[in-house]
């Protein structure tokens, strides 16, 4: 049986993996290098404000600001959620308004399922595993 500094390591891992994507996705593609293809599919959703490039720059901000939180540790359990909810509604808009986004050879989707895995562990261990171990806690059985 792992000991709890063992699953408070695999916690923390796992968090900080689900902030990188989070932090990435909003700083790379957002912000420092949206392509002619997301514009479009901001445009095309309707769902912008004041204009999709802007937009963009916004949701990137949001994004990183969130995969900050989630690595930190702040609200543990409702950053993991809110973040899988957040991912369950961009993947239905994205498919929505890109169909083809199915094909992506950077595998959105796959990325996703992963993003969902570490999340969940996260959250299962939340409330099992302090948030700063002690060198004698005793294992969890």
């Amino acid at each position: 049986m792992p000991s709890a500094i063992e699953l408070w390591k695999l916690k923390v891992i796992c968090r900080w993996s689900l902030a990188f994507v989070w932090i990435w996705e909003g700083l790379v593609p957002k912000i420092l290098g949206p392509t002619a293809m997301q514009r479009d599919l901001v445009l095309r959703s309707g769902l912008f404000w004041p204009d999709p490039d802007r937009f963009l720059v916004g949701l990137g901000l949001v994004m990183i600001v969130a995969g900050i939180s989630i690595g930190l540790g702040r609200l543990e359990r409702a950053a993991v959620l809110t973040a899988s909810v957040t991912m369950t509604i961009l993947i239905f808009l994205v498919v929505g308004f890109h169909p083809d986004s199915l094909k992506d050879m950077h595998g959105g989707i796959a990325k996703d399922a992963c993003l969902y895995a570490v999340a969940w562990v996260v959250w299962r261990l939340s409330p099992l595993v302090p948030s700063k171990p002690t060198p004698s806690a005793p294992c969890l059985s």
